[in-house]
Formats: C-alpha cells, sequence, structure tokens
C-alpha cells in the first residue's frame, strides 16, 4: 500500500492549536490560520481583564464571525469542530488565560458557558483567588475558591487549563478535578529552564488523569539559550511522546501573530528580566515562524517516525477526544 505523503496526511486530518494568543480581529490572522489548515484552535479571548472589558471582547468577536463566516466561525461542540473540516474554515474555540473575567462572581461561569467559553485556565502567571501562578514567589496550592471552580467546570462541562499555574496549584487541581484537565501550552522544563515550564511530575500527572498537554513554539520555552528551530519543537513533541504517551501529546502554539505592542507587553507581564531578554532576542522558531506553517510540523513528525494514526492524534485527535470527555 503506497504511504501517504506528507501533504495528503495534513489535509485529511483534523488540526487543532491547543492555544492560539494572536490578534484573530485582525483579518490576515484567519487567514493564516486558514492557510496552515487549522481546524479549530482555542482563540484567547481574555486573561487579565476586566468582566465589562470580556464581554466587550466577545461582542467583538461575535460581529468577526458574523461579518466574515467564510473565513472564521465559532466552536460550541465537538461536532462543528467537524463542520469546520467540512467547510475549511477554522473554528474558535472561546478561552480565558484566567479567573478576572469572573469579577470574583463563580455563577459568571455559566453565563460565559452560555455565550460558548469552553475553556479557563486558573491562574496567569501571578496569585489570583483560585491559586497560584508560575511567577508567584510562593506556591501555597488551589485555594478554597480555586476548588469551588472545580467543582463547577467540571459539572459545567468546562476544560480547566492549568498552563500558567504554579506546580502545587497544579497538582492540586489535576488531583480535585474528576475530568481531566488540560495544559493547553506547556513545554518541559528539562529542555528549557524557564518558570513556564513545568516538570516531568505534573505531565505525567496530567497523562494519568487523561490531559492533554499543547506544545508551545516559542523559542525561550524549547531551549537552555533562547534560540529554537523546528527540530527543537519535534524534539519537545518526542519528549512529551516519551515521557506520557502519544495519546496526551497536541499543539499549544502559543502564537500571538498580528499582536498590537501594548497587549503584548502586557501577557508578558512579570516575566523575568533574563526570559524576557530571550523571548525578545528570538520570538521565532526558525520554521515553524506562523501557525500557517503548520504543515512543516505534519512533515516533520512523519520523517521522524510516526505513524499516520499517530500523526494524526497529535495534530487534533488528542484534543478532539479530551474536548468529547469533557465537553460531553
Amino acid at each position: 500500500m503506497r504511504k501517504p505523503r506528507p501533504a495528503e496526511v495534513h489535509s485529511q486530518a483534523i488540526i487543532i492549536d491547543g492555544l492560539n494568543a494572536s490578534y484573530f480581529l485582525n483579518e490576515e490572522v484567519p487567514r493564516r490560520l486558514k492557510r496552515g489548515k487549522i481546524t479549530a484552535f482555542n482563540g484567547t479571548i481574555a486573561a487579565w481583564h476586566s468582566l465589562p472589558e470580556t464581554m466587550s471582547l466577545i461582542a467583538d468577536h461575535y460581529r468577526l464571525f458574523e461579518d466574515k463566516p467564510d473565513l472564521i466561525t465559532q466552536v460550541r461542540t465537538v461536532e462543528d469542530i467537524r463542520v469546520c473540516k467540512s467547510k475549511g474554515v477554522p473554528g474558535m474555540i472561546l478561552g480565558f488565560q484566567s479567573i478576572n473575567p469572573l469579577n470574583g462572581n463563580i455563577r459568571m461561569l455559566a453565563v460565559y458557558h452560555a455565550l460558548g467559553v469552553k475553556i479557563i485556565q486558573l491562574t496567569y502567571n501571578e496569585e489570583n483567588q483560585a491559586g497560584f501562578g508560575c511567577m508567584a514567589p510562593d506556591d501555597k496550592g488551589l485555594t478554597s475558591f480555586g476548588r469551588e471552580l472545580v467543582i463547577e467546570m467540571n459539572r459545567l462541562g468546562m476544560l480547566i487549563d492549568l498552563s500558567h499555574c504554579g506546580h502545587k496549584t497544579t497538582m492540586n487541581a489535576i488531583e480535585a478535578s474528576t475530568a481531566p484537565v488540560a495544559f493547553t501550552h506547556a513545554n518541559p522544563l528539562a529542555l528549557a529552564k524557564n518558570p513556564r515550564n513545568k516538570p516531568d511530575e505534573a505531565f505525567k500527572a496530567l497523562g494519568a488523569k487523561g490531559g492533554v498537554v499543547g506544545v508551545v513554539a516559542l523559542p525561550a520555552w524549547l531551549t537552555h539559550d533562547g534560540q529554537a528551530t523546528l527540530e527543537d519543537y519535534l524534539r519537545a513533541i518526542d519528549y512529551l511522546v516519551n515521557l506520557v504517551g502519544v495519546d496526551h501529546v497536541g499543539l499549544g502554539t502559543d502564537f500571538m501573530e498580528e499582536m498590537p505592542e501594548e497587549i503584548a507587553a502586557a501577557a508578558l507581564k512579570g516575566i523575568s528580566a533574563e526570559n524576557l531578554q530571550k523571548f525578545y532576542s528570538s520570538k521565532i522558531v526558525k520554521g515553524f515562524e506562523s501557525i500557517s506553517d503548520c504543515a512543516k510540523v505534519t512533515e516533520g513528525l512523519l520523517g521522524r517516525g510516526y505513524s499516520t494514526e499517530d500523526v494524526k492524534k497529535i495534530l487534533g485527535g488528542n484534543w478532539m477526544r479530551l474536548y468529547h470527555e469533557v465537553w460531553g
């Protein structure tokens, strides 16, 4: 039987970016997603934003979905993702990177869920009501409010994201959740000494729970010297596949394409001067500079000996399984 070519595998696969923080209101970003044949992506709507700011951002994206239905659409269900694949239109899963938009009111989870927010990260880099981010000086673990959030998100069928959480908060949340959780965008600490990266213990706990990790395409998160190529990105995938198994690894690029400088600065707040220097000295993974280059990942994985079935799992199949389990 003829071995399928990389371009064929890429075209056939459901491809999901587990976290993309680009500026989607710039139409060039959805066009790049389309060129990369991205089926769906967890798009960051809000992080540090207030409740009114978040509602305004959701309204802006609703208008985008209405005005440009051939360019981008909203995803609320797993079946929506399959429809996106059949139509060739990237689907946006609304996601938060912190709980600031709740304004301390846990009942807002149900409101946001009704609006289509399907994924929420418990903390950003610093301490908040739920727990402690990876930049917090003393991670005391998940708070009582954080435990209430986990219970309510489990009830509603919202995916819990722990990418930016500190280690103790991460481990507490994995244990507290009755459903699998995600590191939508996190890399191994063993590959790059960066506070945003996680130790092997956390990945193993995630995998044991049935969760999925998305591999980040940022040089400072991939190598010790902050310079990276597509080969380094593929090496991170290899590392995690060997650590937790191919069923628990996906893409989570954390691309910030066309992001206005003031928003990027807010996103990087709290990162050390050393890591900021690494970030700004090389924001680009050479060979995987944009989400439009995603076919190169497919080609690279096949070139490393992954089977077509396993490549399709990494490209999006694992996220599909997780979304089905959590969203219902």
